[in-house]
C-alpha cells in the first residue's frame, strides 16, 4: 500500500498502473504447489484425497494466462486512465474449490478444524471497465494442473514452496 502511494505520487509525470493480482492457479515454469487452486489439485492428483482446513474461507482466483494477459492489456492499449486495478475474477470458498477439483480429479475430501481463518475477497470491476475480458477459470486451471501432471511435468521441489524455496536459497546471500 506505501509503494503504491508512492508510485502514485508521480502520476501526474508518467502513467501509473499497478496490476493487484489474486492468487494465481495454473501450470507455470515454477510451479506454485502452496496457493489454494494449485495445492488441492497436487493432493488430489498425488494422493486422491484433499485436505481442507475450516473450508469456510474465501480466495480471490486468477488464471495465470489472464494473468499474463492483464499485462499485455495494459502494455498494448493506449488511453486507460492511471491507477490501481484488481485482476481477480472467481471469489470462492476453499470447499467450493475442493469440491470443483474432486468432480475433475476423483478424490476424498477430508475436512479438518480450520487453522487459517483468513478470508478475502477481490473486486475487478474497474479492470473490466477497460475492456479487459477474462478467458481462464479456476476449472481451466485444475484441467490443466491434472494434463501437466499425467505428462510428468510437474515435479515436485522446494521451489513450488515459497517460504521453504527462500530459506533454501539463502536470502542473505542476495
Amino acid at each position: 500500500m506505501i509503494a503504491e502511494r508512492v508510485i502514485k505520487s508521480y502520476e501526474k509525470k508518467i502513467s501509473i498502473y499497478c496490476i493487484r493480482p489474486a492468487t494465481v492457479c495454473g501450470y507455470s515454469p515454477r510451479m506454485r504447489l502452496d496457493v489454494s487452486v494449485n495445492m488441492l489439485t497436487f493432493q488430489a492428483l498425488k494422493n486422491r484425497s484433499i485436505t481442507v482446513h475450516g473450508g469456510k474461507q474465501i480466495r480471490p482466483n486468477i488464471h495465470i494466462k489472464d494473468l499474463i494477459n492483464v499485462y499485455k492489456f495494459f502494455v498494448n492499449k493506449s488511453g486507460i486512465k492511471s491507477g490501481m486495478y484488481n485482476a481477480g475474477f472467481e471469489n470462492l470458498k476453499i470447499i467450493d474449490i475442493a469440491k470443483k477439483i474432486s468432480k475433475i480429479i476423483p478424490s476424498k475430501i477430508i475436512i479438518k478444524k480450520n487453522n487459517d481463518p483468513r478470508s478475502y475477497r477481490q473486486n475487478s470491476d474497474k479492470l473490466l471497465s477497460t475492456g479487459f475480458k477474462k478467458k481462464f477459470n479456476v476449472s481451466d486451471a485444475i484441467y490443466e494442473l491434472k494434463e501437466m501432471f499425467e505428462r510428468k511435468k510437474i515435479k515436485e521441489s522446494d521451489r513450488c514452496y515459497t517460504v521453504k524455496w527462500m530459506k533454501k536459497i539463502n536470502l542473505k546471500k542476495i
